[in-house]
């Protein structure tokens, strides 16, 4: 087991390319003259596959190993990252777009690949922490990623950024060289859409897994609200300037520093409990911005407390997922890429009701909407499912001591 730090830290490439698309790509094409509207369905074609790219996870659980499946996916998507940006003009949108599609899905398909791994030789007391650094090194990743693209842009060529963005994705992907030996699949190509989803069918039924799906696809702890914070400047009197340091490098070390608390925490705390009740706290957070003055003051603090929260639930939701796969999956990507798919859902439908409350009732309806779909729901699930949320919680402890177990037994063999 290498250390928790390098571990977490091999997601770097997916945290990069995510980061890339969702504020340097827009950032790129409107300095080509390309208009808004032409942005955002572009933006929104390039993004889709972290919703529906779950549907190919099955992939990363058959005939290759995933040690084999990380260094493919991750060379694809360096190779085609390079090729867009070097078409990446006007004239070439569509090929441009269709290749950062390709190099998107990659990128999923290699976060499902190194998670699957990931969950077989993690033990349970180290969760928590290899997720926190998991969110450090998404969260950094596209931060980083996105100031330097941006810097850049001015005094270099789009064909260089992607040249050195294909660099630093295939070096992203140096961690996993000091990751154990994964094994190798037990089921073969033919059998993807036959044995693996059967395998996963009967993985997801389980009483532990559907009360995950309860909770990842419940608005409890979506905390919607930090993909909208950006837009909100004027409407707490708030300079460009500072909307723009507070929601980009702001933000980044507020949940960065959030996830590392939160990992370690959920190496000690349940981390079902830990989810809906760091849902909660943010939602009190929402309520509070929505009541107190509409100033710049309020705006940060209000959004920097806001994303370490956000980082708590991140750690909470990665290290209830690994928990609930277990080390011994054979669908181990599978079930995790429909986890994030779950979460990503209530993440995409509470950032259209939060929209709808502020095209109703302005910035005091969109964070009223986030904060009370989160604090009913989250302190519903809490009363509803408190008996299955003591069972993961009395499974962990089982499954932490057999785990502990098996590796003194190896140790003494």
């Amino acid at each position: 087991m290498p250390p928790a730090w390098i571990v977490g830290l091999a997601v770097f490439p997916f945290g990069l390319v995510v980061g890339f698309t969702i504020t340097a790509l827009p950032f790129l094409l409107t300095n080509l003259g390309i208009p808004l509207y032409k942005v955002a369905s572009v933006s929104a074609v390039v993004m889709s596959p972290t919703f529906w790219g779950f549907l190919l996870q099955p992939v990363m659980d058959t005939g290759l190993t995933r040690r084999a499946y990380c260094w493919l996916t991750a060379t694809v998507g360096a190779v085609c990252v390079a090729g867009a940006l070097m078409l990446l003009t006007p004239a070439h949108l569509g090929q441009a777009t269709a290749l950062l599609t390709v190099a998107e899905l990659s990128l999923v398909l290699f976060s499902g690949a190194v998670s699957g791994w990931t969950a077989g030789f993690t033990p349970d007391h180290l969760r928590g922490s290899v997720s926190g650094w998991t969110n450090v090194a998404n969260l950094g990743g596209g931060a980083l990623g996105s100031l330097a693209v941006m810097s850049l842009s001015s005094h270099v060529s789009a064909g260089l950024i992607g040249a050195g963005l294909a660099v630093f994705i295939i070096l992203g992907t140096l961690p996993t060289v000091a990751f154990p030996d994964p094994e190798r699949s037990s089921f073969g190509f033919k059998q993807i859409f036959t044995d693996a989803m059967k395998a996963t069918w009967k993985a997801s039924k389980a009483k532990e897994c559907l009360t995950g799906f309860a909770l990842f696809l419940a608005p409890a702890s979506a905390v919607a609200a930090i993909n909208l914070f950006s837009g909100m400047g004027k409407d707490f009197h708030t300079a460009e300037h500072t909307v723009i340091w507070i929601t980009g490098a702001g933000c980044a070390i507020a949940t960065s520093l959030g996830a590392l608390a939160g990992g370690y925490a959920a190496n000690k705390l349940s981390r079902g409990h830990m989810y809906l009740l760091s849902g909660i706290s943010a939602s009190v957070c929402a309520l509070a911005m929505a009541f107190t003055p509409h100033d710049t003051a309020a705006f940060v603090v209000g959004v920097l407390v806001y994303n370490g929260i956000a980082g708590v639930v991140y750690a909470a939701f990665n290290s209830l997922g690994y928990q609930l796969v277990g080390q011994k999956s054979p669908v181990a990507s599978t079930q995790l890429g429909l986890f994030a798919a779950a979460t990503n859902g209530a993440i995409v439908y509470m950032t259209w009701a939060d929209g709808q409350g502020y095209k109703h009732f302005g910035v005091r309806g969109l964070l009223m909407t986030d904060g009370l779909a989160s604090m009913i729901s989250g302190v519903l699930l809490l009363v509803l499912l408190r008996g299955q949320l003591r069972g993961i919680r009395r499974h962990a402890l089982e499954q932490s001591t057999v785990e502990a177990e098996e590796t003194s037994g190896s140790l003494t063999a």
